[in-house]
């Protein structure tokens, strides 16, 4: 995009100790149980936005089936690097990692149906750059699951509300679905 600010990605070591940490949590903090509560559908076009290590790019992945598409986005190369080893270990070919230097992903608009944002709100410097871009993705009726994680939940309903291009569908815990407003 125009005016985006470069973004720059954590070091390698950072990246590495937290997929050390995803692999030790993994008993406690098993994505697949999580995946339950996002309204994922075979044929679904998805944003990963911020996939790391790719923990729910490839559920995913399998659950959209053949007919759909996950797009794997994130600003580190390692992460990029580790979803397209383990998209091909899978055989899956419903995976396209794109490596993002900006909030702009490059993809085209009005074509996305779910976007997943697990793990990555808090680290978002410009909240309004990134729902400007996911509005922009988004389809009519398509969707946002994001979590809280580490931000508390009535910081982030006001973020989510200050955007004026959002609305908060449902709360589930410290997830949340939100849905674009009507695009003019």
């Amino acid at each position: 995009m125009t005016n985006e600010k470069k973004l720059e990605p954590m070091s390698d070591l950072h990246f590495k100790g937290m997929m050390w940490l995803y692999k030790l949590a993994y008993p406690i903090w098993n994505p697949r149980r999580h995946i339950k509560k996002i309204p994922l559908k075979e044929g679904m076009v998805v944003v990963d936005y911020g996939c790391g290590p790719g923990r729910y790019t490839i559920p995913a992945a399998k659950i959209v089936g053949p007919q759909g598409k996950v797009f794997a986005v994130d600003i580190h190369p390692l992460a990029i690097k580790v979803v397209k080893e383990k998209a091909a270990r899978e055989s899956l070919t419903n995976i396209e990692a794109i490596l993002l230097d900006s909030y702009h992903t490059g993809i085209q608009g009005l074509s996305v149906d779910l976007i997943l944002l697990i793990d990555t709100f808090h680290a978002i410097s410009d909240h309004q750059a990134l729902f400007r871009e996911m509005h922009r993705l988004l389809k009519q009726d398509g969707m946002v699951f994001m979590d809280a994680e580490h931000i508390k939940m009535p910081r982030v309903r006001e973020i989510v509300e200050a955007t004026g291009i959002f609305t908060i569908v449902e709360c589930l815990g410290k997830d949340m679905l939100i849905a674009p407003k009507v695009k003019q």
